[in-house]
């Protein structure tokens, strides 16, 4: 899954295709069992791509910040409403800007 949602980041990062529809497929990439909700070890799995993609492309721009705290900003800002569940809405709805801040 790894190299594949890190790609997925990546272009969504980029704005180069079409942002819906690889945020769709990410969602589904992790979504293992379709339940169109992200929860549990799938949430966590998002967690821990999302981490390491921002850490790198900080690191990039020059910024130095540490996973827990990349990791609370990712949770407040994609799953603001602290439920421990990520939606494919809220991804759609979040994403993007928060891989846009890290520029």
């Amino acid at each position: 899954m790894g190299a594949n949602a890190g790609k997925l980041l990546s272009s969504i990062d980029s704005g180069k295709g079409n942002c819906d529809a690889e945020v769709d497929k990410l969602f589904n990439l992790l979504d293992k069992d379709k339940s169109g909700v992200l929860e549990g070890k799938e949430y966590q799995a998002f967690m821990d791509e999302a981490t390491k993609y921002m850490l790198g492309d900080l690191k990039k721009a020059g910024h130095q910040y540490d996973e827990p705290t990349i990791r609370a900003w990712l949770k407040q800002w994609i799953d603001a409403n602290g439920d421990g569940k990520i939606t494919r809405a809220e991804l759609k709805a979040n994403l993007k800007a928060v891989l846009d801040a890290g520029e």
